[in-house]
């Protein structure tokens, strides 16, 4: 991920901004739950991957099948530059166990191009994209390009306004605009509060202008952006892993953490050392037993 990217983060604090009297409040009023807890990467396409979750003999066609029995959700990314079709979903949801989820992410030819956002054509076909994946579908998230500021939200509100409820949807802001003290500005958390619509928490080394701990659904998406395994990689974990934990004690229903590295190498090794950090130090049942490297989870 070249978003946020800096030659050195020598110089960088990682202290994560206090949570908002807003998020507090709205996270105590959700329904008591047992929180469900999602670890993934952004994709399962990496050859340098055998040997670690993949066997060293596999093929390109296993590796989802490999993949989905060592995490147990994926935020795949491949869906920014493709609608997939009904015959592909299918492929991919009998590689997967019961209870994985995609997160898929919204085609660039709505979040990017222009009039993206009204298109209902396209937005039609790729709900019904969405609607295919059935069980297996987590939460689909929009990224919206840098250059979409608080001066378009009258576009954004009438997209979000016909988006069907029963389709879980995050929204990735990045202009500068929409945050104010480590916080989405309050009038769009309210809004989208009273919708269960969530926003994507990213944190990179380059952009902690928009890292933020504004909570507006049951859920948290945290694209969490890795340095190679610096030693503030794991630091930082252990930051996130104390504020998630306290979010659920607060009311927070499901957590889904995607760990990023350059050129993704080095994703399965972070992962599964959040699976680890995770199991040790938050009090949570998992849903699932998961078998391969973190057969020790229940996710």
């Amino acid at each position: 991920m070249e978003f946020g990217k800096l030659e050195s983060i020598e110089h960088i604090r990682w202290d994560l901004p206090p949570d908002t009297d807003q998020t507090v409040s709205y996270l105590q009023s959700l329904p008591r739950s047992q929180t469900q807890w999602y670890l993934g990467t952004p994709s399962w396409g990496s050859r340098t991957w055998l040997g670690k979750i993949y066997p060293r003999q596999a093929n390109t066609s296993q590796f989802l099948h490999h993949y989905s029995r060592a995490f147990n959700t994926i935020e795949l990314n491949t869906t920014h530059y493709r609608i997939p079709d009904e015959e592909l979903i299918k492929s991919w949801r009998e590689e997967v166990p019961n209870g994985f989820l995609f997160c898929p992410k919204f085609p660039q030819l709505i979040s990017h191009r222009p009039n993206g956002l009204q298109d209902k054509t396209t937005i039609k076909t790729w709900q019904n994209s969405l609607e295919q994946f059935g069980e297996n579908l987590g939460v689909s998230w929009i990224q919206l390009p840098p250059y979409f500021d608080y001066s378009q939200r009258a576009i954004l509100h009438r997209f979000l306004e016909q988006w069907p409820s029963e389709l879980p949807l995050a929204l990735e802001l990045r202009h500068s605009s929409w945050f104010e003290k480590g916080a989405i500005l309050p009038a769009l958390v309210a809004y989208l509060q009273k919708r269960g619509i969530g926003l994507v928490i990213t944190e990179v080394a380059g952009r902690q202008d928009v890292l933020h701990t504004s909570i507006s659904a049951p859920f948290v998406l945290l694209r969490f952006i890795g340095n190679e395994l610096h030693p503030s990689d794991f630091a930082r974990a252990e930051n996130w892993c104390e504020r998630l934990n306290a979010w659920t004690r607060l009311g927070l229903q499901r957590v889904f953490l995607f760990a990023h590295q350059p050129d993704d190498i080095a994703c399965p090794e972070f992962t599964e050392y959040l699976v680890e950090l995770f199991n040790r130090r938050v009090n949570a049942n998992w849903n699932d037993p998961l078998s391969g490297a973190s057969k020790d989870l229940l996710i």
